[in-house]
């Protein structure tokens, strides 16, 4: 189960890398928008500079997806494994608990047959 943790750790750490590379490369689009004398834009810088602030969109959300996802798994994982860790913490109570009445009756039986 730690592995699994450590894993979550380094996929947390490639999700806010992503998120702040996405983040650098959108404003980075947007301080190079060409605008000229008395705010007039090139319309092909304008549409270049927009295009390719949409690609930078494109790339994040596909990286945010295929992350979400492995999150999912991860999710998914950790749960089976706690329900697994909680069904053996039962059956370990139950096998002491059995123990504990086998030993009851051992001394009991064995008080009785002194008797």
């Amino acid at each position: 189960m730690m592995s699994y943790l450590e894993e979550w750790t380094l996929l947390d750490k490639d999700h806010f890398s992503s998120l702040l590379g996405a983040t650098e490369a959108l404003k980075a689009s947007t301080l190079r928008l060409p605008i000229v004398g008395k705010a007039i834009a090139d319309i092909q810088k304008l549409k270049d500079a927009i295009s390719s602030s949409v690609d930078a969109m494109q790339a994040m959300a596909s990286s945010i997806y295929l992350l979400s996802s492995k999150e999912r798994i991860f999710l998914e994982q950790c749960k089976d494994f706690s329900s697994t860790l909680a069904a053996m913490q039962v059956k370990n109570c139950s096998l002491r608990t059995h123990i504990i009445q086998l030993n009851h009756v051992r001394t009991t039986r064995s008080l009785t047959t002194r008797v």
